[in-house]
């Protein structure tokens, strides 16, 4: 019995101002949906007994209709492959409100496509695995839920959790709506627990995974593997199926403090040399810049370095006085650049997400206009 243990999806995120070249939609839009189609030709080559998403499959709870038919058209591929689906919802894609409705039930007429967004736990019978699926809701309803899970009739359990680890950190995202639950909580009979919701590959207890997502989404993912998990539950055999994803560099951070601006300079210009530029995503962190030293800082002729990257970020904490400090952050898209970055990251319920991030960047366009 072979699983694919997919998450974090995120399709339908967009950030940043580069244009795709081909379609001029937003480039980090086209990476996700890119990350996607290759997640599923890899999947079809791989041809596992099963395919589990363990939530955040879309970006927002109202996907565009982009979106919407790019995952229709992969999950049409899959059951065109006879390879089951299931499918949980994370907190990107659960309505707060009842009655906002979920896009999930677009997909439970797709022949061998399983979805379950309501609270509560949910079992599933696939053959010799029974699939117990715990999708993304409140915490008094999720705890009550995995205090009832025990193990099912099938050979072989599987459990399907979206949400971090309490007491771990590092396994949470830091997200206001996110759900935290103590490990003690994940059924040490189930063979297999695949987790969604933190972005790293990383495993939690004896028989409990994250997958990580399928693309990088954040500088703080920069430097990680993305793909999914490949386990073979009769052979007790985990593998992590690496894919390609858009460069991603974090650098630094640099100690500012006590250096001439010359000498900063080179630095600073060094680091960013260190790196291949085109197509990449870069950010350079610089700490404890006194105010006047970042004054005398030619940021344009950083810039300049990275004319071919998809974007560059350069974040200063800046000094004022002996105890004040901020941070200043300057980047291609400045402020515009940071609305987007934002919405991206925040479920949105009741307005259209690319209407509302349309109308904002219009609203700072005239502003800086003016």
């Amino acid at each position: 019995m072979r699983i694919a243990h997919i998450a974090d999806t995120h399709v339908g995120f967009s950030a940043y101002r580069r244009s795709d070249p081909q379609t001029g939609m937003n480039q980090r839009e086209v990476d996700i949906y890119q990350a996607f189609q290759r997640m599923v030709d890899s999947l079809i080559s791989k041809h596992p007994d099963v395919v589990l998403h363990l939530g955040d499959l879309f970006d927002s709870v109202r996907p565009s209709n982009r979106a919407l038919s790019v995952v229709l058209e992969q999950l049409l591929r899959l059951s065109e492959e006879n390879i089951p689906v299931v499918l949980i919802a994370g907190n990107h894609s659960t309505p707060r409100l009842k009655e906002t409705g979920s896009v999930f039930r677009l997909f439970e007429h797709i022949k061998g496509v399983s979805a379950f967004y309501t609270p509560g736990m949910h079992r599933l019978e696939l053959g010799d695995l029974t699939v117990t699926a715990f999708p993304h809701q409140d915490k008094e309803s999720m705890v009550e839920a995995l205090q009832g899970w025990k193990r099912g009739r099938g050979r072989y359990e599987v459990g399907m959790l979206h949400a971090g680890i309490q007491g771990l950190t590092r396994y949470s995202m830091g997200e206001a709506n996110e759900l935290n639950l103590p490990s003690s909580l994940l059924n040490l009979e189930a063979d297999y627990i695949a987790l969604g919701h933190f972005h790293d590959r990383e495993q939690i207890t004896e028989n409990a995974w994250y997958s990580g997502s399928s693309e990088r989404l954040s500088f703080a993912e920069a430097g990680q593997d993305k793909g999914y998990m490949l386990v073979d539950l009769e052979r007790d055999r985990k593998d992590f199926v690496k894919l390609r994803s858009r460069p991603m560099y974090s650098l630094g951070p640099f100690k500012a403090k006590g250096k001439e601006a010359g000498a900063l300079q080179d630095e600073l210009a060094a680091a960013l040399a260190s790196v291949p530029m085109e197509g990449s995503m870069v950010r350079l962190v610089v700490d404890d810049v006194p105010a006047a030293l970042y004054r005398s800082l030619d940021l344009n002729a950083l810039r300049a370095m990275a004319d071919k990257a998809v974007h560059l970020e350069l974040k200063f904490e800046i000094v004022q006085g002996t105890d004040a400090v901020q941070w200043r952050t300057t980047t291609f898209g400045s402020l515009d650049q940071e609305f987007q970055s934002y919405l991206s990251q925040v479920p949105v319920e009741g307005v259209d997400k690319d209407e509302l991030r349309r109308r904002g960047l219009q609203y700072l366009e005239k502003e800086d206009g003016e």
